[in-house]
């Protein structure tokens, strides 16, 4: 879990000095928890070692669902592009649903067009994002505008450098990804983070899909 550690750890710098800077939101962010702890989540839900990781050393915070029946989520900007909604473990079944299960109520049946092993945590504009618990690493996959899952990372490890790098590079550019006439993004944002992000995930149709994934890219 050593590079899943350095992964996150630079994932939670960048979110905090963008937040700080530029950010929307208060206390509705990603942070590590000061102790270990055993997270609870629905038994229904596969899980990998990696996402045992996650979730047990770091938390969503969400303010405003605090006593309430609100789904407890984290908000995470990259600039003013996306805005991804990472959903609390004891979360986790009801962020399946519409997915893994479906139908109007309970009880809901599975999907049979749904891999089991894929676990939905997170969510951008209702589009889901996705990890592969059987696989070696966890490897990440997103479903856009209603289509199949594509690969956009090779790790959960990966998944949070990507998220890291284009949020550093958002904040170079005060939060202002997008052209604000065009609201297309900015191609010098775009020149800064594929090498970068080339760099890092390997596979060039990984780079292509977390772009169109976030809206970044068409």
């Amino acid at each position: 879990m050593k590079e899943l550690n350095t992964a996150l750890n630079r994932f939670i710098e960048q979110q905090n000095v963008y937040n700080e800077a530029y950010g929307l939101f208060k206390e509705h962010d990603i942070r590590p928890l000061s102790n270990q702890q055993v997270p609870v989540i629905d038994e229904r839900i596969p899980l990998s070692p990696e996402l045992m990781y996650f979730y047990s050393n770091y938390e969503m915070v969400d303010a405003k669902a605090e006593g309430t029946l609100k789904m407890k989520s984290a908000a995470v900007e990259i600039g003013d592009a996306a805005l991804l909604f990472f959903v609390a473990p004891e979360h986790l079944y009801r962020q399946q649903l519409g997915y893994h299960w479906i139908g109007m109520e309970e009880p809901y049946q599975e999907s049979p067009d749904w891999e089991p092993q894929h676990v939905v945590i997170a969510n951008l504009n209702d589009d889901p994002l996705i990890v592969d618990t059987q696989a070696s690493e966890s490897p990440v996959y997103a479903a856009f505008v209603g289509g199949e899952p594509q690969p956009i990372s090779r790790s959960l490890a990966d998944f949070f450098h990507a998220l890291a790098i284009l949020i550093e590079a958002a904040r170079a550019y005060e939060g202002e990804v997008k052209d604000e006439d065009t609201y297309e993004t900015k191609p010098e944002y775009l020149e800064h983070v594929i090498p970068l992000l080339q760099e890092l995930l390997g596979e060039k149709e990984y780079v292509t899909h977390l772009l169109a994934y976030l809206s970044l890219q068409e």
